[in-house]
């Protein structure tokens, strides 16, 4: 095929692309549906590809003649060039990360891993598609391996009426796992509460000395590697997302992940 015929492919599918992205953040944004800054952020970048797809040829003109410029121009064109590369390759490195933790076996231990399940929002009382995901791997989890404790962790938000922990709670019971098998923790507001105030729960009930982390899965690296850190050795099992709500966690969780070793 003709260097045209190429260019219109990229452009068609640069244009598409973008333009799912921009609308699936704006709905998440206009009907409630994600409290992600992930959303926010995301919208930008694909605004500029967008209209990268719409105005290529020019665009492109416009690189080379600054290029071929020299001087602030070329510099400005390089480190450009620079910073993309390094997000590229921060970005595989980390989505590497992050399928490699996602199901990840907890270490050996005398006594059962303690489920450890993280919070996400709720809705009217009731889980959010994404909190339900972590719920229904729980629950799996659970009736799979029947010796185990279980830690649910989550306060609760401004704009919930219980806490994610308790619901959390409510539903796994309601579905049949046995009430003493569960332990609330409702005071965490970060997933390094989660996993601290959750440590304190296994310490003082003695339940054990390891963990399985439940989350969705884009999350269980850096949940993981928060435990670690507390001193909980962990392994996890990672719950799966909504196609229609990944982009926006993905992209919000590669900025934590730089946010927590930068910072």
């Amino acid at each position: 095929m003709s260097h045209g015929v190429w260019q219109i492919i990229i452009r068609i599918i640069l244009g598409l692309g973008a333009t799912f992205l921009i609308i699936d953040f704006s709905a998440l944004l206009l009907l409630g549906a994600s409290r992600s800054i992930g959303a926010v952020i995301g919208i930008f970048p694909c605004i500029l590809l967008l209209g990268y797809a719409v105005f290529m040829t020019r665009v492109n003109d416009r690189i080379i003649a600054i290029w071929k410029g020299g001087g602030a121009g070329r510099l400005g064109i390089l480190i450009l060039a620079v910073l993309f590369v390094c997000g590229v390759i921060l970005f595989t490195i980390e989505s590497v990360l992050m399928c490699v933790y996602s199901n990840k076996k907890a270490p050996d231990s005398e006594r059962p891993p303690v489920v450890i399940v993280l919070g996400c929002q709720v809705r009217d009382g009731h889980p959010s598609t994404l909190l339900q995901a972590r719920i229904d791997t729980a629950y799996d989890y659970l009736i799979e391996h029947p010796d185990c404790y279980c830690i649910l962790s989550g306060g609760q938000g401004p704009d919930e009426v219980i806490s994610e922990a308790q619901c959390m709670r409510d539903v796994l019971v309601s579905r049949g796992i046995a009430p003493e098998r569960l332990y609330v923790e409702d005071k965490s507001t970060t997933t390094r509460e989660n996993l601290k105030f959750s440590k304190e729960i296994m310490e003082r009930e003695n339940l054990g000395d390891t963990a399985v982390i439940v989350t969705n899965a884009w999350h269980e690296f850096r949940a993981q590697v928060i435990a670690h850190d507390l001193g909980l050795p962990c392994g996890g099992v990672g719950a799966p997302t909504a196609w229609w709500l990944l982009p926006a966690n993905y992209l919000r969780e590669l900025l934590a992940i730089v946010y927590q070793f930068v910072f």
